[in-house]
């Protein structure tokens, strides 16, 4: 009896030792998982970043109810909130691609090390919450509800807001825009939410990818009687999460890039009626801010994904912020080809050299006309562009500019004005436009947010010498008003067409323009 009794204690303290080695095993998969995808926001030791990703270190978000924070991860939250006396809004994307495992782990991590030991999240209760029931918690949860009625209805009056002057920021003034002598601009679809990148497939469909908050969808385009006008209009919508502004065209199967991946449709154009479910190809960080997907494949047929620094200005300690990447088309062979480049929206490679030329959108906050935005040409594979350390060609960073010698850094080519924000860049290699445009490059410049004097939104030309910018002149402009300090559109990609037109996407205005050029005969 005694002998039964000791074997039946040693069993009951293994079975204890077991389930303290599995629970510390999940608590370090959950850090893991905590490293990766959050931290970046709300920092290693969860203290986040004031004013802007709130903290998680001991506060009711962490220690409360275990479902509220099961559906922030599967849901988002996007009220506005008090979190330690600041207030904090659109707070938390969903990520609701994590596995049922992955949001048990991370969550227990994060309730263990910054809630005070509080319970565990088992993944049966994230199955539960997933698939739509309670876990029918008794608690008070005043102290987290979001701020208070009043900021609901500022909230609601912002909307509001949004809504009465939809129509201003869609009207189109085409007889305000400036184009050079023989050029012709008209509307190519009109009434969209948001246009983006642009991509044209092989039967000619013209896919433009949108940036909205809520209903993610990209726009399939059809010309189906040759007059330079949309008269189809498609949303694709299946399968798409978050942003898909990104859009690329690999044979025929059509590229979406998200902020949190990459997916793929097959042969989408005999589907568009249909799409199949698309195919995630490849994932990068869900961070929001710079997070947008600008997406091509190069003549190496890989396809390039720049990752922007997931803040204003900071030293991110995981290399794959503030750089630009690639992959096989099969998502596979990730490689970052460029470090240091804060924000690039916008590449092309020369139709001569096949380098790789990009944009860089600079850094806020050191004033009206510093620091420039920048075109940046790729020499080697893993040159570092300077950011954060220096900015432009000399301009000292005054957080982080000791740090570093400006010697280890590659100077641009050509500073554009400061807070131009560039978009797109393209060469141009289309026979329409006159002889002088062949090579050139046109930099559309999506305009400036928070400078006292708005500039940009309008589209250059460069003219490009032996690597070097020999002019920089306005191109198309208008959408600017001046004497007002106001703009009623902003032009954002462009597209060569295969009769040599170009196609221009406008988010402000809603629009997907087509440019041409007609010889006067009588010259």
């Amino acid at each position: 009896m005694k002998k039964s009794c000791y074997f039946t204690l040693i069993s009951i303290v293994l079975l204890i030792s077991c389930t303290q080695t599995t629970k510390k095993a999940d608590l370090a998969k959950g850090k893991q998982v905590y490293v990766i995808q959050c931290a970046v926001c709300h920092q290693a030791n969860g203290q986040g970043i004031n004013g802007t990703h709130p903290p998680l270190s001991e506060t009711p978000w962490v220690t409360g109810s275990k479902e509220r924070l099961i559906k922030i991860v599967l849901n988002g939250l996007q009220e506005k909130i008090r979190v330690k006396g600041e207030v904090y809004d659109n707070v938390m994307p969903a990520v609701a691609y994590l596995s049922d495992e992955e949001i048990a782990n991370v969550l227990s991590y994060i309730r263990n090390d910054f809630g005070n030991s509080a319970s565990e999240i088992s993944v049966d209760e994230v199955l539960k919450i997933r698939a739509g029931q309670s876990l029918s918690e008794p608690e008070d949860l005043s102290s987290v509800a979001p701020v208070n009625e009043y900021s609901k209805r500022k909230k609601r009056d912002r909307v509001q807001s949004r809504v009465g002057s939809t129509f201003k920021e869609k009207q189109i003034l085409l007889d305000e825009i400036k184009v050079p002598k023989g050029f012709k601009m008209e509307v190519f679809a009109d009434s969209l939410e948001h246009p983006r990148s642009l991509a044209i497939g092989r039967k000619g469909t013209i896919f433009v990818g949108s940036r909205r908050n809520e209903g993610h969808f990209i726009y399939a385009l059809r010309d189906e009687n040759n007059d330079g006008k949309a008269e189809h209009v498609q949303k694709i919508s299946k399968g798409l999460e978050w942003n898909p502004m990104g859009v690329a065209i690999r044979g025929k199967d059509l590229y979406v890039g998200e902020i949190h991946r990459i997916v793929k449709y097959k042969n989408i154009e005999d589907n568009l009626d249909n799409p199949p479910a698309p195919e995630v190809i490849f994932n990068y960080p869900p961070i929001k801010k710079h997070g947008d997907k600008y997406i091509r494949f190069g003549p190496d047929d890989m396809l390039y994904v720049p990752v922007g620094a997931p803040c204003n200005n900071c030293l991110e300690e995981n290399p794959i912020f503030a750089s630009i990447t690639r992959i096989s088309p099969e998502g596979k062979d990730f490689e970052i080809i460029a470090n240091g480049v804060r924000n690039s929206r916008g590449f092309d490679w020369h139709p001569e050299t096949k380098q790789l030329w990009f944009s860089d959108n600079g850094r806020d906050l050191l004033g009206d006309d510093v620091p420039p935005c920048e075109i940046n040409l790729l020499d080697n594979v893993g040159q570092h562009y300077g950011y954060p350390f220096w900015h432009g060609f000399n301009i000292k960073d005054p957080e982080f500019g000791e740090q570093r010698p400006k010697r280890d850094f590659i100077d641009p080519i050509f500073g554009l004005v400061a807070h131009a924000a560039p978009v797109s860049l393209k060469f141009y290699t289309g026979d329409m436009f006159p002889k002088a445009y062949k090579n050139s490059m046109f930099v559309s410049e999506h305009g400036s947010w928070n400078r006292t004097e708005k500039q940009g939104y309008r589209i250059m030309k460069l003219v490009i010498e032996n690597d070097k910018v020999i002019s920089y002149d306005p191109f198309i402009t208008g959408w600017l008003d001046k004497s007002k300090n106001d703009a009623w559109g902003r032009p954002v990609d462009i597209l060569q067409m295969p009769d040599g037109s170009l196609l221009i996407s406008d988010d402000y205005a809603g629009v997907v323009y087509r440019l041409t050029y007609q010889k006067d005969k009588t010259l």
